[in-house]
Order: C-alpha cells, then sequence, then structure tokens
C-alpha cells in the first residue's frame, strides 16, 4: 500500500509540474511583473527587452500606422528629453515587422529615446494589446503599475508632475493613476479650446 501511494504522490508532483510548464505565459496585467519578451533591435538581431534601470519606465507601445500613436509621438520625445536628470525612462515598442521603415521614421520624425521592435502576435498575447497606443507605467521592481490606453499630451505639465510624484512614491492605485491621467487630460484640452 505504501508503494502505491508514494507512487501516486510521485506521479501527481510530475503532472501538476508539466501543467505548470503548459500554461498560457505571463501577460502584462496591473500588479504583475512585467514579462519576458521577444523583441528585434535596429539591427535585425532578436533579442529580450531590457527596460532601463529607472524607479519609473514609461513604456509606450504604438505602430507605424495608427494616427494617434505618430500623433503622441513628439510629446514622448519632449517627455523623454526633460526627464533625463530625473528616475523616469520611456522606451518605445513598435509594433512592426519592417526595421528600415522604423529606423526611417525614427531618424525622419527625430525620434531618440529607445525604441525597439516587436511582433504583433507577441505584443498581442504577452501585453494583452488589443487598442493602440497602449503605455505601461512600470515601476522600479518591475511590476505595472497602471495600463494606459489611448494617446496622451506628454507635454501636459499635470502628466509630468503625476509622473516626478510616481518615481518618487509610487503607490497609487492603477485605478487613481489612471483618473489622474484622465483628467488631466481633460483639462488640458480645456486649456486649448479657450481663445
Amino acid at each position: 500500500m505504501m508503494v502505491h501511494r508514494g507512487f501516486g504522490v510521485v506521479l501527481l508532483t510530475i503532472i501538476l509540474s508539466a501543467c505548470e510548464r503548459m500554461q498560457a505565459p505571463q501577460v502584462a496585467s496591473v500588479g504583475q511583473f512585467f514579462p519576458d519578451l521577444r523583441v528585434y533591435m535596429h539591427d535585425g538581431r532578436e533579442g529580450k527587452l531590457e527596460l532601463p534601470d529607472s524607479r519609473l519606465r514609461v513604456l509606450n507601445i504604438w505602430a507605424i500606422w495608427c494616427p494617434p500613436c505618430r500623433e503622441e509621438m513628439p510629446s514622448l520625445q519632449r517627455l523623454a528629453d526633460s526627464t533625463v536628470n530625473t528616475n523616469i525612462s520611456v522606451v518605445g515598442l513598435a509594433v512592426e515587422e519592417d526595421g528600415n521603415l522604423l529606423a526611417e521614421y525614427l531618424r525622419k520624425y527625430q525620434i531618440v529615446f529607445p525604441v525597439v521592435r516587436i511582433a504583433r502576435e507577441e505584443a498581442e498575447a504577452r501585453l494583452a494589446l488589443r487598442e493602440y497606443p497602449l503605455t505601461l507605467l512600470i515601476g522600479s521592481d518591475g511590476r505595472i503599475l497602471a495600463r494606459l490606453t489611448g494617446a496622451f499630451d506628454w507635454d501636459d505639465p499635470g502628466i509630468k508632475k503625476l509622473l516626478l510624484q510616481l518615481a518618487r512614491e509610487p503607490n497609487m492605485t492603477s485605478s487613481a493613476i489612471e483618473t489622474a491621467f484622465r483628467t488631466s487630460q481633460k483639462a488640458a484640452a480645456e486649456r486649448r479650446r479657450q481663445p
């Protein structure tokens, strides 16, 4: 009888271990660690996305064919320029198969913050990408603090203030972060409409 129980425990352990390996890969959810991603460098080499060592990483997932994505790129570059000496890093993840097309776009519009390419299937599966652009705010421990869909005006002083606050103390809830972003965007839109 002991032999059978021991065998059963071993068999159950093997089955559970195999099931864990067969589970779907980690997806980029709020509160989870940012998943390992296969990306492509400018020279076409495949590699793993390495995020800068910062307290707060602003990871923007975008595509050249997406008009709101193209519209927000210059303000993302200005954000990257204005946060050089802070604990905030801006990184781009372009959903683009053609490395030459991406390089030409970045050169033409003077986008110099780090941008690498990712296959659409990888982005959709691992990042749960359903809407472009998507910005993930990632804390220094590698956990995702917020998922922000849609384009933002990264020049907005309210957004910069919020990002600096998150870099110092990343203790806001994801819903509070998103609410603050949306409120700031509405206020910025109102200011632009005033004569």
